[in-house]
């Protein structure tokens, strides 16, 4: 899947994750148009082997840019995260 941006947040981004903390990751592309939000993560899990809590935040790059200014953990992410 082509992805535009993937920006890595949350505990384990600042170096502050516990035993039980999950993985943080907002993923933006076009790709997800027309697909429910709910579904969107589920090709990530298929496609890769994951043996640890991922929570995928994915959003088109329309959503992204209009849903960063109403909810605070996507402009916290924005700038504090790292996109990779």
């Amino acid at each position: 899947m082509p992805v535009e941006k993937m920006i890595f947040f949350g505990s384990h981004a600042r170096g502050r994750a516990h035993k039980w903390s999950d993985v943080d990751l907002i993923v933006i592309s076009k790709k997800f148009r027309g697909k429910r939000f709910r579904y969107r993560p589920l090709g990530f899990h298929r496609l890769w082997d994951i043996r640890y809590p991922v929570d995928f935040l994915c959003y088109t790059p329309e959503e992204f840019r209009k849903r960063r200014k109403e909810v605070t953990i996507l402009r916290e992410a924005e700038r504090e995260g790292i996109e990779i």
